[in-house]
């Protein structure tokens, strides 16, 4: 009844605001069935304590207080108010609905037993349900009608752009700086399937969880590899296939069979399905980037369940189709903006893979859903909503909360992120930037600014905003300094999760992403197809009318490495630029294979002979 009552008479709100007004509605009922239990109570000194522990939580012991033990008691309501906010923690933390629900009903049946927390039975008093809940309810109901009293934001009707040709810059040479950046992804990427050597395990459920260090590794790999050398498959290529069967670990995603359990009340441990967009969108992304077109999520070494790209991207439109919100929960009851925008760049590259044509279809109602459902009234985005109550509590993060998902809405609608971005900059120009950018590096939990910067920097690129760009950077320079150790560039505070995203900034230009997803290169042209890491660095490789363009790096020491090439025509003689090996005859399936003899920087073309 209450539920067709608030949804008959507030059918203009947004969901949330439904949301909200059936969370107020729901509180009204319990206080008042909880008053009309307190005069109906027989014993009401042992039932005060806990209708008004039910009412607010620990509140119940507050029952119990009296000049004597004033102190203890309210001593004790305290520290049961830290536990429910430790709970409510817990609950945005990992997901875990049960928490705070029993840590409320815990206490609340607490209370009415006092000895068991060192309270005497001294009288109740069994005014203060009376006093407390009406006061509760009254103060909720002002908030929330306050939210609705604020003038609605005038949403701009800026639509998604059509698809335009990509601006493709000849690839550039990798600086020995880059190089260094890119190898510490390639050593983490390239080493076995079943290692995790370098990563930082610290939790899986939120942003220091490796999935999101693979992901992001992924993405900036894929970048580097559009940005200097487009036209080659090797090492890139096998980087990308190990990391997919990494995210398809089971250490990885089996984080979600607990979060399915608390949050949703579900049994199934498969993280793609349902409500987890954390996992099945970020993934999605990363084989639309990367290449590869099949997850396999492995338990004991066997596959359990396998993923095509075309599944997961139809099951997430599925679900988008059905979402009340008109946007998906990153992790059980928890919607926020950047997963969403996330998971819909991947579905937008996918269509570029496949050839579908999901996200047109989407677009629409996705973006009225983000307006109504994600953005406050002067124009910023929510850190994350709850999908359950409809509230948006506060968030730390700083600017980053605003700078980052405009790098994922320039690959959907670059107008509307260009719009978003005016708002960064506004607050960057005109802020300090040691209070906007927050000091804990999220990929790690460490005190430093480095994945701040790195994404804001790798958000400003993309928005052709190279001043905001560089300047994040150098902080990122200044305030975490790197160090080169076997050609390998690290920064000791930064996390794994900021250096991918530092790859990213700098292999990055302005609409570099929203190219790379919007039209899918294939590789049918001369490429490099193999070329043995670490013995061999791909500079720069680039196809253009006269051939093949290649820079490589070889190491001073060992045996002569071997390359291969391929794409060439069958039986086709090719000229190679090797002093030793001038010429190279492609067998039958156009592959050429050269020795390169020379060490450091190797410069070559392969092109037709004659």
């Amino acid at each position: 009844l209450t539920n067709f009552v608030i949804q008959s008479s507030f059918r203009s709100l947004s969901v949330a605001g439904r949301r909200q007004a059936q969370a107020v509605a729901l509180y009204a009922t319990l206080v008042g069935a909880l008053n009309a239990l307190d005069t109906l109570a027989v014993t009401p000194e042992v039932v005060a304590p806990l209708i008004l522990g039910l009412t607010f939580p620990s509140a119940g012991f507050l029952c119990w207080a009296s000049d004597a033990q004033l102190i203890l008691t309210l001593g004790i309501f305290a520290v049961g108010l830290i536990a429910f906010s430790l709970a409510l923690v817990v609950w945005f933390a990992t997901g875990n609905v049960l928490a705070p629900v029993g840590a409320w009903l815990g206490l609340g049946v607490l209370a009415a037993f006092p000895q068991t927390v060192g309270l005497a039975a001294v009288p109740a008093d069994t005014n203060l349900p009376w006093l407390l809940g009406p006061t509760l309810l009254v103060g909720s109901l002002a908030l929330w009608l306050r939210g609705l009293a604020l003038p609605q934001r005038n949403v701009a009707n800026v639509c998604h752009a059509a698809a335009s040709p990509p601006h493709c810059p000849d690839p550039a040479e990798m600086s020995a700086q880059d190089e260094a950046r890119v190898r510490l992804l390639l050593d983490r990427a390239l080493q076995p399937v079943d290692a995790f050597e370098g990563f930082e395990w610290r939790d899986q459920f939120q942003t220091a969880a490796i999935r999101y260090q693979v992901n992001f590794m992924a993405y900036g790999l894929a970048m580097a590899r559009q940005s200097h050398a487009p036209a080659a498959t090797a090492t890139y290529a096998e980087a990308q296939r190990r990391l997919i069967r990494k995210v398809g670990d089971h250490r990885v995603w089996r984080y979600w069979q607990l979060e399915n359990v608390w949050g949703n009340l579900r049994r199934d441990p498969d993280p793609i399905p349902h409500q987890n967009i954390m996992y099945s969108g970020f993934v999605l992304l990363q084989m639309a980037l990367g290449g590869e077109t099949r997850l396999d999520l492995a338990k004991a070494g066997q596959v359990w369940r396998r993923y095509d790209m075309d599944c997961i991207a139809s099951g997430l439109a599925r679900q988008y189709r059905a979402a009340p919100y008109g946007l998906l929960a990153c992790e059980p009851n928890w919607i926020y903006p950047l997963c969403n925008l996330i998971t819909m760049a991947g579905i937008k590259a996918s269509d570029a893979r496949l050839g579908t044509d999901r996200w047109e279809e989407m677009a629409e109602p996705f973006f009225s859903a983000l307006d109504r459902e994600a953005t406050r009234k002067d124009g910023s985005f929510i850190a994350f909503r709850s999908s359950l109550t409809g509230i948006a509590p506060p968030a730390p993060g700083g600017i980053v909360m605003q700078a980052f998902p405009c790098l994922f809405l320039n690959v959907l609608a670059p107008q509307r992120a260009q719009e978003r971005w005016k708002l960064v900059r506004r607050k960057l120009d005109s802020g300090s930037w040691q209070r906007l950018f927050w000091p804990v590096d999220t990929g790690n939990y460490g005190f430093s600014r480095a994945s701040s910067y790195a994404a804001t920097a790798a958000a400003a690129v993309e928005m052709g905003d190279q001043e905001v760009a560089d300047e994040c950077l150098r902080r990122l320079d200044v305030e975490c300094a790197s160090q080169v150790d076997a050609g390998i560039d690290h920064r000791t505070r930064a996390s794994l999760w900021a250096h991918a995203l530092e790859v990213f900034a700098r292999a990055n230009r302005k609409d570099g992403l929203h190219d790379l997803a919007a039209h899918h290169r294939s590789h049918s042209g001369p490429h490099l197809l193999s070329a043995p890491y670490p013995d061999v660095q791909i500079l720069r490789a680039a196809c253009d009318a006269e051939g093949l363009g290649l820079v490589l790096g070889a190491r001073a020491e060992g045996p002569e490495p071997g390359i291969r090439v391929g794409g060439l025509l069958p039986h086709r003689q090719y000229a190679t630029g090797l002093s030793h090996q001038r010429f190279a005859t492609a067998d039958n399936t156009g592959t050429i294979c050269l020795q390169l003899r020379d060490r450091g920087r190797v410069s070559l073309r392969v092109r037709p002979a004659f």
